[in-house]
């Protein structure tokens, strides 16, 4: 069977089960046929003499009283019997022939191959007995039987003949039809199998053609699917995804190699320019082109690790999920929060219990948005990290969902204003893109690969991240991990949290201030927080 496809296999293997199940229904099934067609004649032999000793026994006044004569008996058996259609009999009275059962037969009951066979029988007295014979055509099974009668001096011979050879014919017959019958329905079965492994078997099919198809340069190519779930149809599915994760894989790694190549030519060029233009004989320029050399060589070195972060926030491993205690997820975030600036920092953690996180990407997160939110703010200005429970049919997380998180009955919101320089709103859309940045933001330094990085660890842990900002008055960025848990960790007032919760994104009003009706209460709150640096 090699170079056969998969198709023939199953098609030939199907095949060649059926033929062998039928052919051994059909031989077990007449082999017991023909072995037991000598005993069923017999039977039926015998039971003719049966109904004639009834007939004798009952006597012709049906009182009891025997027949004495037989003549008389004989022509009451005969005339009374049915025979078979391959059956006669015949009735002898000494050795004259005394009555024969009407009806065509394709044989003569009376033929002298049939009178010769039963006179070399001998009968004994009152026995039977039965031979086979062969003769005009057929063979022919005969039972003669002695017949005996009260006070009738004569002897009397029952002659009952079965043709055995018709009847096996018949049963041959039967066997070359259902032979016939056996192969035209593996004939069709195999033709309807032919299309329906056919229908089965194309995404196998095709999945060898997209095998052959597939390269390096080329992984767009995908294995359609029909509706029939089928362990087939599965493996094009898992194939499929298959292909997306490597097409995912290799455009990452070409994202990567063009970002690096890209981004790294800036500082490679401003290198080489200065190596090229340094004049050794001066100390002063030496000195100046070392601390810049250095400078862009830390600025390749950061570029390279935030391009290897990215990088990382594609595999399994990335995040490191575990039980963590979220109040205390917000005290030692805010730790390394103080230590990035000269603002006024503060914390409101209002959200209680456990969640599975990775504490120490979380922290990374906040912390990249706090560097940015002192970048882009004035020294003294209110920095405010917050934790809140929001319930998961809040309009807040339906946002959420739209932005990546994934459904779950709450989230763990954490958020970060500021009262900086905001992001235009036409804007907004860009700056989570890789090196892309705020018009606004094209005077500080920064690589643009600080917000992308912060996104990935919120799609890690199956959330999203959020901004609302307005220009010239402040930011807000939240971060949404969800929880499909019970809630069994929280506390009571974790869930109260999450009914009455502040708008994660409405932060930049000020702790327990009202806005004036005829002002944005974003700049209204933002110009009420004293930057007087309380935690």
């Amino acid at each position: 069977m090699r170079g056969w496809t998969v198709r023939q296999r199953l098609l030939a293997l199907m095949t060649g089960l059926m033929i062998l199940g039928l052919a051994v229904t059909g031989t077990v099934t007449f082999a017991i046929q023909y072995a037991t067609l000598a005993d069923r004649v017999d039977a039926e032999l015998t039971q003719e003499v049966a109904e004639l000793q009834r007939i004798a026994q009952a006597g012709p006044a049906l009182d009891g009283q025997p027949y004495t004569d037989l003549d008389t008996l004989f022509f009451a058996a005969l005339s009374t019997a049915v025979a078979g259609e391959d059956e006669a009999l015949l009735a002898m009275v000494d050795v004259r022939i005394a009555y024969v059962s009407g009806g065509e037969r394709p044989f003569d009951v009376a033929h002298p191959d049939v009178l010769g066979a039963v006179e070399r029988m001998a009968l004994p007295e009152g026995r039977a007995r039965i031979t086979t014979l062969s003769t005009q055509g057929t063979t022919l099974r005969v039972l003669a039987a002695d017949v005996r009668l009260p006070e009738e001096v004569r002897s009397g011979t029952l002659v009952v003949v079965n043709d055995l050879g018709r009847q096996r014919d018949l049963i041959t017959w039967q066997a070359w039809r259902f032979a016939l019958i056996s192969m035209l329905t593996v004939a069709l079965t195999a033709g309807l199998g032919h299309v329906v492994l056919g229908a089965l078997l194309r995404p196998l099919r095709e999945l060898r053609e997209a095998t052959a198809e597939i390269s390096a340069e080329s992984l767009s190519r995908r294995v359609a699917v029909s509706g029939a779930d089928t362990d087939v149809a599965e493996l094009a599915v898992r194939f499929n995804d298959m292909l997306d994760r490597l097409d995912e894989g290799v455009r990452q790694q070409r994202q990567f190699l063009d970002d690096a190549a890209h981004e790294l030519r800036t500082p490679l060029t401003i290198l080489r320019g200065n190596a090229e233009l340094l004049r050794p004989g001066d100390p002063d320029e030496v000195r100046v082109t070392r601390q810049l050399m250095l400078d862009e060589a830390d600025r390749m070195r950061r570029l390279v690790d935030d391009l290897l972060m990215l990088a990382r926030s594609q595999r399994p491993d990335f995040v490191r999920v575990g039980p963590t205690d979220v109040t205390e997820l917000a005290l030692e975030t805010m730790d390394r929060l103080t230590v990035l600036g000269d603002r006024a920092w503060r914390l409101r953690a209002d959200a209680e219990g456990q969640l599975a996180l990775d504490a120490q990407r979380v922290s990374q997160a906040v912390v990249q948005l706090a560097a940015n939110a002192v970048k882009f703010s004035e020294d003294g200005s209110v920095v405010e990290l917050g934790t809140r429970w929001v319930d998961g049919t809040d309009a807040r997380a339906v946002a959420a969902r739209e932005a990546g998180a994934r459904a779950a009955r709450r989230y763990l919101t954490v958020s970060l204003r500021d009262q900086g320089q905001g992001v235009p709103e036409e804007q907004l859309g860009r700056i989570f893109d890789r090196f892309g940045r705020a018009e606004n933001a094209a005077g500080v330094e920064g690589s643009g690969l600080g917000l992308p990085i912060v996104e990935a660890i919120a799609r890690a842990h199956g959330g999203a991240v959020t901004v609302e900002s307005v220009e010239e008055v402040g930011s807000v960025f939240t971060l949404w991990f969800p929880d499909g848990g019970s809630g069994a960790g929280a506390t009571e007032g974790s869930e109260a949290d999450a009914g009455r919760g502040e708008d994660p994104g409405q932060g930049l009003v000020g702790d327990g201030e009202e806005a004036a009706d005829d002002a944005d209460p974003l700049r209204s709150g933002l110009l009420q927080v004293p930057p007087d640096g309380s935690r």
